[in-house]
């Protein structure tokens, strides 16, 4: 399962560099919560997931990003078969940190021997860059 949450990270680090909508949204579960440091967000349907990762794709034009580096710090089997993965992100220009390094984790299902994300604990929220309060 190691190597399954290396390649979901990549996967989700690697849908906003390359602007991919739907390499995201493979990855997540409806409905989707966000805990931010300002407030819990949930996304109940598609239309919601795209306008939230379009203000992303914002925050990440704003900085100027060529690089999300997400790192695995753990991996934990829970009693119900779902896992929690704590991770650390790194949003980069060029060899230049953005932001601080900030740390996270993720509810993930395993369906099919493909992690999927029904929830991420302390994710970075956008609003400190775009200015528009999350949903």
């Amino acid at each position: 399962m190691k190597s399954e949450f290396e390649h979901f990270l990549t996967d989700i680090s690697n849908a906003f560099i390359e602007c991919n909508f739907d390499q995201w949204r493979n990855r997540l579960l409806l409905p989707f919560s966000l805990v931010t440091k300002l407030k819990p967000i949930v996304l109940t349907n598609d239309a919601a997931v795209a306008k939230n990762f379009e203000q992303y794709l914002v925050a990440a034009k704003m900085m100027n990003l060529d690089l999300i580096d997400r790192v695995p710090i753990s991996l934990e089997e829970c009693p119900d078969g779902t896992w929690l993965g704590t991770f650390r992100t790194r949003m980069l220009c060029g060899a230049h940190l953005a932001t601080a390094p900030n740390t996270s984790t993720a509810l993930v299902h395993d369906i099919d021997g493909r992690f999927r994300m029904s929830s991420m604990l302390n994710a970075r929220g956008h609003q400190d860059w775009t200015g528009v309060e999350e949903a």
